[in-house]
């Protein structure tokens, strides 16, 4: 399919009055906005999506977030879609959290994109497709320096498997003055602290940091029809090593190999005596831990932005087009 003269609409799939993550849409939205031959690619809440696609008529357009929320209505979108030829793509990005309701978009989406593979495999649509998150340069890439005053590093909720984790790590943790931040965390990890941080402050955390902790999650909405286990990264992974840092991997999928190379790009572990040998190994050497951190921003920058994952719709589009006509 011709990019030349293209018009991307990118969506919420779901209203922004219940969307945390509405930022992601404007990454996306830039990834499209980047690629030769799109004209202009623009950002709408759901709930203005169908109007600004009448006023703007693009000839592509992208859901993109989570279908969960019961007010997430398509109707109207999928009506212009049909109208004027547009293919309406979905790319859901909770998975496998919310699986269980990727029901509501079977009959409206043409494309699904799955953030998760192992949820790709078990969709029923017939063009379901896996699609990890990623980064954005201009919001997420930051200088790597050698002045970096954090020695360990997490921002996020303390979901149950990230509270036995760091139980674990403590020890470790607490000797290398470990900074741990976010919601939920309980007193007694004394290196935890309930603040939060808006995206730009995180990543200057992550470039502040020499090691930065990356752990799943085991909370999930609505996954009770397989029980699937998360198998993809989140997007923390992209953006962290977009920032500038290395990160020190809980094994719990090797899929994680797929993006990085393990101990090249990405430091795995899973155990606590594995975690305490990979620390006092990088945290005493600056050269290997900044080498890791620049090898995993170069891979980032390579393959895992928006724009290389917008390419990677349009790709699928085409070949949707093909089984189309």
């Amino acid at each position: 399919m011709s990019t030349v003269g293209m018009r991307v609409l990118v969506s919420g799939a779901s209203p922004d009055n219940q969307n945390r993550n509405a930022v992601l849409r404007d990454y996306v939205t830039e990834g499209f906005s980047l690629l030769d031959g799109v004209t202009r690619a623009i950002s709408s809440p759901l709930e203005f999506a169908a109007e600004r696609a009448e006023q703007f008529q693009p000839n592509l357009v992208v859901c993109f977030g989570s279908c969960m929320p019961d007010d997430a209505e398509y109707a109207r979108l999928r009506r212009y879609c049909t109208q004027h030829g547009a293919p309406m793509v979905f790319w859901l990005h909770d998975d496998p959290y919310e699986f269980d309701y990727n029901y509501k978009i079977s009959a409206v989406a043409d494309i699904v994109f799955s953030n998760d593979r192992w949820c790709a495999e078990h969709y029923s649509h017939p063009f379901a497709r896996h699609l990890p998150l990623a980064a954005s340069h201009r919001a997420h890439w930051r200088e790597i320096t050698a002045a970096k005053d954090i020695s360990i590093f997490f921002c996020g909720v303390a979901f149950s498997n990230r509270k036995r984790l760091l139980g674990d790590l403590r020890r470790t943790l607490q000797s290398h003055d470990a900074v741990i931040m976010g919601d939920g965390w309980p007193a007694d990890l004394p290196f935890c602290s309930n603040q939060r941080l808006p995206n730009d402050q995180l990543s200057d955390h992550y470039a502040r940091a020499r090691v930065t902790l990356n752990m799943g999650r085991d909370f999930h909405y609505a996954n009770d029809r397989f029980k699937l286990e998360p198998s993809t990264p989140g997007p923390r992974t992209f953006e962290a090593a977009m920032a500038g840092t290395t990160q020190a991997f809980f094994v719990e999928s090797l899929e994680i190999a797929d993006y990085y190379r393990p101990g090249k790009e990405i430091l795995l572990y899973n155990s606590a005596a594995e975690f305490a040998q990979l620390m006092d190994e990088v945290l005493t050497d600056s050269d290997r831990c900044l080498d890791l951190a620049a090898a995993a921003q170069r891979r980032t920058v390579q393959d895992h932005t928006y724009q290389v994952r917008a390419r990677q719709i349009l790709e699928v589009v085409e070949e949707w087009r093909s089984f189309s006509r």
